[in-house]
Formats: C-alpha cells, structure tokens, sequence
C-alpha cells in the first residue's frame, strides 16, 4: 500500500480533479460546438480559457514533483502567480456580470442571491493560494493550501454534472458531498502515509465542507442582498 500512495497521490489527485472539470464543461466550452448550447460572451470565453490554463498548470507542476524535478517547479510557479491573479481577476469579473443574469439559480434564489456562491470560491480560492505562495518554502503546507485552492474551484463543474443528473433539487447537499469526497480522500492519503492527517487538511478540509450550508444561509441575508444587488447594478450598466 505505502508503495501505491507514497510519491504519485497528489499528480493522480491533480489528473482527477482536472476530469472533473473536463467532464463538467464538455458540454458547455470544451465541446460545445457538438452541442446545442447557448452562445458565450467573451468574458466567459477568456474566463474558460484562463481558468482552464489554471488547471492545466496545477497537473503540470504536481508532475514535476512526482518527477522531483523541484527547478522546473518553483520556475513555472513564477507563471503560476500571474496565471492565479488572471483566475481572480476574470473569475471576479465573471462573478459581477452574473448577478445580474435572467435565468434560473439553483436552491430556488434570486441570480443576486445566488451570486455569492461563486464570490465565495472565487475570494477563498484567492486566499489558499496567497498563503500557499507566502508558504512556498514548507513543502507539506504548500501543497496542502493548493490542493485544498483546487477543490475550493470545483462547484461550477460539478454543478453542471448535477444538473446533467437531474439532481438540482438536491444541489447544496450534492455539492456539499463532492466536496466531502475530495477532502476525504486527502485526509484518507495522509493517514495511510503518515499515521496522521496534517492540520491544513484536519482544518481547512472540514471548514471547506460545512462552507456549503453556510453558502446557503449567507446568500439569502439582508446584508448579502445589498451587495448582490450592487454587483447586479453593475452588470446591467
């Protein structure tokens, strides 16, 4: 067992969570040409585009470890900063022009109302990667941080797989279990290695999970109304 897990979990981790994402757009950007979908601005082209360069990236350097190829690492990290700062900037941006969008939201709210989930991936995937960059030189709590930034960008596709599944009634407890899934299996990875689960993920695991009931009760707030009008105003503008 040790063999199994020991120097490939996190790139055959990174290469599952990036079929997540390939399996949740295919249908809307991958391969939306063989599809009868509706058209995309170029906001959500170049948002498709950036965050799918993010992943891209995260397998490539989770493969440069496993190969302990550490120069070639912390090299295209030097990219990485710039690429997460355009997964923010495009991704906030995405965010703001979708408070305002005309269609049905899942959890039966209002598009400024459901708006806040996504501000909260987009703004708690920001704050795992600043820390794991300022972290860069421990090893154990980089990688953790940017395992955990992975996950915490996940919703969106699984969304689309719920939605594909007809399971939209059910959306916050299903989103809510992806989201157990991953963490569960990095806290499963660091106690068969090491006997015990390290604090990013006996931490920021849980916290990542119980989020989503959070999410739910925030997004319909009196205070969360006001600002997601203001991103609606925005947007219509």
């Amino acid at each position: 067992m040790a063999a199994v897990i020991r120097p490939r979990f996190y790139s055959l981790f990174a290469l599952m969570l990036a079929a997540v994402v390939l399996a949740g757009f295919a249908r809307t950007f991958y391969l939306r040409y063989w599809f009868d979908v509706p058209p995309l601005t170029q906001l959500m082209y170049l948002h498709g585009l950036v965050f799918s360069a993010w992943v891209a990236l995260f397998v490539v350097q989770t493969r440069l470890i496993a190969a302990h190829n550490y120069r070639a690492h912390m090299r295209l990290g030097i990219a990485g900063l710039v690429l997460a700062g355009l997964v923010f900037a495009v991704g906030l941006a995405t965010v703001v022009v979708s408070a305002s969008a005309p269609r049905p939201r899942a959890m039966g709210m209002a598009s400024y109302q459901f708006v806040f989930v996504p501000f909260f991936v987009i703004v708690t995937f920001a704050c795992l990667v600043t820390a794991a960059v300022l972290l860069r030189k421990r090893a154990p709590l980089h990688k953790r941080l940017m395992t955990l930034a992975m996950i915490t960008v996940l919703p969106p596709a699984t969304a689309r797989l719920i939605a594909l599944a007809g399971g939209t009634g059910h959306f916050l407890l299903l989103q809510t279990s992806a989201t157990a899934v991953f963490v569960i299996v990095c806290l499963v990875y660091d106690w068969l290695k090491y006997r015990s689960i390290h604090p990013v993920y006996a931490i920021g695991g849980p916290l990542l999970v119980l989020s989503w009931p959070f999410r739910a009760w925030f997004a319909r707030t009196e205070a969360w109304a006001v600002v997601g009008k203001w991103m609606a105003s925005l947007s219509a503008t």
